[in-house]
């Protein structure tokens, strides 16, 4: 079970994502590179249409991937 984030500091949109890792977005806020990511086991919770990312999941992920190569 993952660990509650213990502020909202630690839940990113996907734009907010994007931004920190430099990723291309488009107009509404999706992002392709992100879709796959999801696809090869990336975490996420949908709320209203939205994607959003906790923080200890993407560099978990990243690490996996980082460790894994």
């Amino acid at each position: 079970m993952r660990e509650k984030p213990k502020s909202l500091n630690e839940i990113w949109s996907e734009r907010d994502l994007c931004e920190r890792l430099d990723l291309d977005v488009s107009q509404e806020g999706k992002s392709r590179k992100l879709s796959y990511w999801v696809k090869g086991g990336l975490k996420y919770v949908e709320k209203s249409g939205q994607r959003y990312f906790f923080e200890q999941d993407v560099i978990e992920y990243l690490w996996n991937r980082a460790v894994n190569k």
